[in-house]
This record gives C-alpha cells, structure tokens and sequence, in this order.
C-alpha cells in the first residue's frame, strides 16, 4: 500500500489543479493573468499565474451544482419549486 505522507497530500493537490486548469483552459474564453485580459490562454499558462488558487486548497470552492459537477435535474427543480409555493400558499 502506498504510504500516504505531507508529500503524497502535495502531488495529489497539484494533480487535481493541473487537471482543473486543463478543464477551464479547454473551454476558452478570456482570462485575466497578472493583471492583463488573454484570450484562450494554454493551461500551462493558468497554472504559472497561479489563476484561481482556491483549487489548490479545496477541490471546491462553493456548494452549488455547477462547482460540485453535480448533474441538474431540471425535472427535479420544477418540482420541488412546484412544492414549495404550495406551501407557501
């Protein structure tokens, strides 16, 4: 068994904000890296300017659906916001 050290705690947050880099680097858009706007910037380059260091302390940084990469269940929202107005009425 692998022995789980401060070391391994490292390589295995630096692997999971390298791949989060990668994740935003690929969906484009225009990023602000040391105070000036890029376009579609490579991921090394998100990973060098330290972009977004949050992912390297937690592996989310909020609660909501899109942070967590649940899947949104639309059908599901309609009906719990269905309930709660009745409710409410």
């Amino acid at each position: 068994m692998e022995k789980r050290n401060k070391h391994w705690r490292i390589e295995q947050r630096n692997r999971i904000y390298s791949a989060k880099m990668k994740l935003y680097a690929s969906f484009g858009g225009e990023f602000i890296l040391n105070g000036e706007k890029k376009n579609n910037p490579r991921w090394i380059e998100l990973y060098e300017a330290n972009w977004s260091p949050v992912y390297k302390s937690v592996r989310t940084p909020c609660s909501c659906w899109m942070c967590r990469a649940a899947g949104y269940n639309r059908k599901q929202y309609k009906q719990e916001t269905k309930m709660y107005l009745d409710v409410s009425l």
